[in-house]
C-alpha cells in the first residue's frame, strides 16, 4: 500500500544564501512521497537561478511577482494535493526523518489536526546555539497562547483528513503574525500537538521576521486572541494581554506584569472556558521568575 501523499509548501523570497539547503533537506527525507510545491515570491536575488539548478520530479516550483508572504502560502495550500500538507521555510533545515516521524505519529494519532516538532536554534552559519523540545508529545493548552506562541510554524504538518483546506487559510489582516493567528482558531476546534524530538533546525538571522518586528507582532498577537479566543466582555483588557503576551520583548515593570497576570487570572474562565487554571498559574510563575531572573542579573553587572 503506497504511503499518504504529503504537500510540502515552501514560500520563498531573496532567500538565495539558504535556499538550496532547505529544499535539499526536504528532498532527502526518509520519506519518499512528497509533492514538494515552491513558490518563488518575485525573489530580485538568485533564488530563482538556485531553485531551477535542483533536481528532484517531486518539485513543483512556480515564480510570479510578488504578493507577500501570506497570499503564498494561501496559494500552496490551495495547489496541495496531499493527505497531509508540511510547511517548510526557505531558510530553515529538517532532520532527514522528520516528515516520516509526524506521519507514523499521526497513523497512531488521527484525531490531531496540527503536529509540530521540537526545534534546534540556529544562527546565520548553521550554529546551534538552543534547543526547544519535551521529552514526549504535547498536547498544547489554548492557555498557553496567553504568553506567546508554543509551537514553531515550519515544523508543522497539518492533518488533511480532520481539516478542511479553507480551515487552514491564513488571514491577511495578520501580517507577521498569520501563523499565530491561525493557531488560535484551530484550538478551540482541533487538538494541535508537539512531538517530543527534535526534527528541525530554525534560523535566527537578522532578516528574518521574528527579529525585526516584535512590537508589531505583540500588538497583532492581542488581535488575534481577541478575535478568537477572548469572550466579547473581556476585550477591554486588551491592554493586559500584550503585557503578558511575550513579555520578554517589552520593558514592563514588574509590579505592572504582576497586576496584569492578577487581573487576566480573576477573569479567567470568563474569558474562555477552556483556559486552565493549573496551567496559566505554572505560565505565570515563570514568567515572574524569568523577569526577576532578568532584573537581578542587570543589577550585578
Amino acid at each position: 500500500m503506497k504511503d499518504n501523499l504529503v504537500s510540502v509548501i515552501i514560500p520563498v523570497y531573496n532567500a538565495e544564501e539558504y535556499i538550496r539547503e532547505a529544499v535539499e533537506s526536504i528532498c532527502r527525507q526518509t520519506y519518499p512521497n512528497l509533492e514538494i510545491i515552491i513558490i518563488d515570491d518575485g525573489s530580485t536575488d538568485k533564488s530563482l537561478e538556485i531553485l531551477r539548478s535542483i533536481q528532484d520530479p517531486r518539485i513543483k516550483l512556480i515564480s510570479r511577482e510578488n504578493k507577500g508572504l501570506i497570499a503564498t502560502l494561501n496559494e500552496g495550500v490551495t495547489l496541495s494535493s496531499g493527505q497531509y500538507i508540511a510547511r517548510m521555510d526557505a531558510d530553515d533545515i529538517c532532520y532527514p526523518e522528520r516528515i516520516f516521524e509526524q506521519i507514523e505519529f499521526y497513523k497512531k494519532n488521527p484525531s490531531i489536526g496540527v503536529l509540530f516538532t521540537g526545534i534546534e536554534y540556529i544562527d546565520s552559519k548553521g550554529n546551534v546555539f538552543k534547543k526547544n523540545f519535551k521529552s514526549r508529545y504535547h498536547k498544547v493548552d489554548p492557555t498557553e497562547l496567553l504568553f506567546g506562541c508554543p509551537v514553531c510554524h515550519p515544523t508543522a504538518i497539518f492533518n488533511m483528513k480532520a481539516l478542511a483546506k479553507e480551515d487552514i487559510i491564513y488571514d491577511q489582516n495578520f501580517k507577521n503574525t498569520e501563523d499565530y493567528e491561525l493557531w488560535t482558531r484551530l484550538i478551540s476546534r482541533f487538538e494541535v500537538g508537539v512531538l517530543g524530538k527534535v526534527l528541525f533546525k530554525y534560523r535566527v538571522h537578522g532578516k528574518s521576521i521574528t527579529s525585526s518586528s516584535n512590537y508589531f507582532q505583540r500588538e497583532k498577537a492581542v488581535e488575534a486572541l481577541a478575535k478568537n479566543l477572548i469572550s466579547a466582555k473581556s476585550k477591554n483588557n486588551k491592554d493586559k494581554f500584550f503585557i503578558v503576551y511575550n513579555n520578554h520583548q517589552g520593558d514592563h515593570a514588574l509590579s505592572q506584569t504582576i497586576y496584569a497576570i492578577f487581573i487576566l487570572f480573576i477573569y479567567l474562565k470568563r474569558m474562555n472556558a477552556k483556559f486552565s487554571y493549573t496551567t496559566y498559574i505554572i505560565k505565570s510563575y515563570r514568567l515572574i521568575e524569568r523577569i526577576t531572573f532578568k532584573r537581578t542579573e542587570m543589577k550585578l553587572r
